[in-house]
């Protein structure tokens, strides 16, 4: 499993502060185990690649002695399960809704764009339902009358723009949609 927060920015800002804000996020008890909300503590890591970029990144591995689940800390430009950065598949998508796949500026195959398109679009969908529940269950307004409806990520923009509150992120909104989903629970992510 997976829990997404903002590390930074980008991969150098990641290396130069993830270490201190996980370290200081896990001494406040703030990063919480999405299956039993118990604490959780470091435990280890691991290297991942970004595809488009060559890039490694040292992702930590958090463990909760309560429902003893390992969950790795996922940096919001990074999709869970995903070897290329929400920025670039981000892109595809915007970049699906008006051009035909074999036109879109990418690193990635022809048919991992198609996948993306259908794959996260569903996804995408999804998380803007959970999110519309999550925000009027708190008592946040969302507006249906104000969502022109029709192209999932154009919705997913108008739904994370009614959010309860402002919340830090490395500037994709996939990646906040993934932090706002953690937020409220939902252990499934885009």
């Amino acid at each position: 499993m997976s829990i997404v927060m903002f590390l930074g920015q980008e991969v150098k800002e990641y290396e130069e502060k993830s270490a201190e804000i996980i370290k200081r996020a896990i001494s406040e008890g703030k990063v919480r185990c999405e299956l039993c909300l118990h604490p959780m503590i470091k435990h280890s890591s691991y290297m991942r690649g970004i595809k488009e970029t060559g890039e490694q990144i040292r992702i930590t591995m958090v463990w909760c002695k309560k429902c003893r689940k390992w969950h790795a800390l996922l940096p919001d430009f990074l999709l869970p399960c995903k070897h290329y950065s929400a920025k670039e598949i981000e892109c595809v998508i915007i970049e699906g809704a008006a051009l035909p796949v074999d036109e879109i500026d990418t690193e990635a195959s022809e048919s991992t764009a198609r996948r993306w398109i259908k794959l996260v679009g569903e996804r995408i969908e999804q998380a803007v339902s959970k999110l519309k529940y999550h925000f009027g269950r708190g008592r946040q307004a969302v507006s249906e009358v104000a969502i022109d409806a029709g192209y999932c990520f154009c919705e997913l923009e108008q739904v994370l723009e009614m959010a309860p509150a402002i919340v830090k992120c490395s500037g994709n909104k996939l990646g906040l949609a993934n932090i706002w989903l953690g937020t409220c629970g939902v252990s499934s992510y885009i």
